[in-house]
């Protein structure tokens, strides 16, 4: 199989920067953090580029070592940050629903991961399993948890 040309690479690491962006900050809720992580997975992708088998597959691939990366920081780093505006670092991201996305954040790591991948990057959930390494009954029960908590913080509100 040919392996990625390296213009298809670049343009495709500009589409999806935002997005590797978006999960890397959910993660460790951190802006110089979440740089670092999409840095490295930059990096760490242009090197692994030739164990890529499915072209098709790259967006999901990339994805995947964004949230590696991120978890590698979070757990190193193990501080948290208060959420900021996050409107100048993501001009992509137009959610007219901040209160949503504050309250996003404020979910546990393993509910918020999995909503950011579901509702935000429109992943399917066998894509989830595969991207965080979990089994798919895993990621199926953190949705519904995740949603649950959701509702709860949201009616309170």
């Amino acid at each position: 199989m040919a392996a990625m040309k390296k213009e298809l690479f670049e343009a495709s690491i500009r589409e999806y920067t935002p997005y590797m962006y978006r999960l890397a900050y959910g993660i460790v809720q951190n802006h110089e953090d979440a740089e670092d992580a999409v840095g490295e997975t930059v990096l760490k992708a242009y090197e692994k580029l030739h164990t890529l088998r499915r072209p098709e597959a790259f967006r999901a691939w990339l994805m995947q070592i964004t949230a590696n990366e991120a978890k590698k920081i979070y757990s190193r780093n193990k501080r948290r940050t208060p959420v900021e505006d996050l409107e100048p670092y993501l001009p992509v991201f137009q959610d007219e629903h901040h209160e949503l996305w504050d309250v996003v954040m404020e979910l546990d790591i393993g509910y918020r991961e999995t909503i950011l991948l579901y509702f935000y990057e429109q992943f399917t959930i066998p894509e989830i399993a595969k991207v965080l390494h979990i089994p798919v009954g895993t990621v199926k029960s953190r949705l519904s948890r995740g949603k649950g908590l959701l509702r709860e913080k949201l009616t309170e509100v």
